[in-house]
């Protein structure tokens, strides 16, 4: 929602659309509609659709189910910018056993994985495919291994990492060339989002992750987590995305905001010329009303 307010704020027109009527955002855009979820057969029809209606510049992706659905129908949008990755590197990144095997030809620290009979405790249980930290689980014993390997769905065990959350925020151009890298620390974190953090300056960091950008050829927003530990950091994962608080980037970084308008009027992107290191973020809860009438849904409320 911080993105709408500062695209908004620069004169540009937000369409927004959820699977969910009772979503926040969507009573802070220009005009909002109601979609079936990216996995939904239903959803490509439905945002082409609306793409006949509002004639978008752009179109900026939430969900990996989404990205996903997107990426794979590329053709289907003319006269569109989709500012998201291809469908192959969108499905590895969708994946964490081969974001690993990628990220592990590239010679970039990541956890072990472990077969169940062989974990190292405490270990980590966590779907193979996922995002939000759901369904995320320590396991400290064989026994609480087999409970969660049965409730989580396509799980896999992870090396627990002991130290500091971290997250970089990339933006790229249409070609995957990063324009912007800003690192940020996850002081708070509640159900997988960023509640506080703290940007800081890394070099080594920032030319990993350019690495990283050049190499999946990141095309657009991307969060990538990692830990950092005494002896450097380790990568758990690549969403192809703006992350949950990433918004203290694009405040850190307003080339951020400036190159998405570029990007989306055929203009050409410029390289960030920096961010603003050691900004800080505190996230509160706000409020929104509205009429049972006003809800964006189809059909009646219940």
């Amino acid at each position: 929602m911080g993105l709408v307010h500062r695209l908004k704020a620069e004169g540009v027109r937000v369409i927004g659309v959820d699977s969910s009527p009772l979503s926040a955002g969507l009573y802070l855009t220009d005009n909002a509609y109601v979609v079936p979820r990216g996995d939904d057969p239903r959803f490509l029809e439905e945002i082409l659709r609306i793409c006949d209606v509002e004639n978008p510049r752009m179109i900026i992706s939430g969900p990996e189910e989404e990205v996903l659905t997107l990426s794979k129908n590329k053709q289907s949008f003319k006269n569109v910018v989709l500012l998201c990755p291809d469908y192959e590197t969108a499905s590895v990144c969708a994946n964490k056993i081969k974001t690993y095997e990628y990220l592990e030809r590239l010679d970039i620290p990541i956890p072990r994985i472990y077969s169940p009979d062989k974990a190292v405790f405490p270990c980590i249980v966590k779907p193979a495919f996922g995002r939000g930290g759901r369904g995320v689980f320590k396991a400290e014993t064989e026994h609480e291994i087999e409970l969660f390997m049965k409730k989580v769905p396509n799980p896999i065990v992870q090396e627990y990492l002991n130290g500091q959350e971290c997250s970089v925020d990339t933006l790229a151009d249409l070609n995957g060339t990063p324009l912007s890298i800003v690192p940020r620390l996850r002081i708070e974190v509640e159900s997988g989002v960023s509640m506080k953090g703290v940007t800081f300056y890394d070099k080594e960091l920032i030319n990993t992750c350019q690495r990283i950008v050049e190499s999946f050829k990141l095309v657009g927003p991307a969060c990538m987590q990692c830990i950092k530990q005494d002896d450097g950091y380790k990568f758990t994962e690549i969403n192809t995305r703006f992350g949950g608080g990433s918004i203290l980037s694009i405040n850190a970084d307003p080339s951020v905001v400036s190159n998405i308008i570029r990007m989306a009027t055929g203009m050409t992107p410029l390289p960030s010329s920096g961010f603003t290191a050691d900004l800080v973020m505190l996230t509160y809860y706000s409020t929104i009303f509205a009429g049972r009438h006003q809800l964006k849904r189809r059909g009646s409320c219940q």
